[in-house]
């Protein structure tokens, strides 16, 4: 587990936020902020701990988790700030969490293609696929 929050921390310079898929499909999204060394989980007391259990318990057998960072460098042409989008496929026993990194490639046909027809979808903007 500490190795993935390692890793979600690591690709949040000042804000991200984090979509957590289940495994029965129920979603929880959660805010990472960064102040200096410090990392936040959520607005209120407790969320990191919330989120911890989630993750350990719901990644029976796996789950997924969407890390969309926010970074300072501002797109040329939109003039809005770059957004880098991460997947993850999780999946753990209820006591520890494995995580597979999806590749940029794998990251950008998931986000660009309709679930349900397979058809591409319009592109967003100001996106990074890391």
């Amino acid at each position: 587990m500490l190795a993935f929050l390692q890793e979600l921390e690591s690709h949040c310079s000042s804000k991200a936020i984090a979509t957590f898929l289940d495994s029965d499909g129920e979603p929880l999204v959660i805010n990472i902020i960064r102040q200096g060394d410090e990392v936040a989980y959520g607005d209120r007391w407790g969320m990191k701990e919330l989120f911890v259990a989630k993750l350990l318990v719901s990644c029976q057998p796996s789950g997924s988790l969407i890390l969309r960072s926010f970074t300072s460098e501002i797109d040329e042409f939109t003039q809005l700030p770059i957004k880098e989008l991460r997947g993850y496929i999780l999946t753990g026993d209820g006591n520890s969490l494995d995580f597979e990194k999806l590749s940029p490639n794998a990251m950008f046909a998931c986000h660009n293609t309709d679930s349900e027809t397979g058809e591409p979808l319009p592109l967003e903007q100001s996106v990074r696929y890391c």
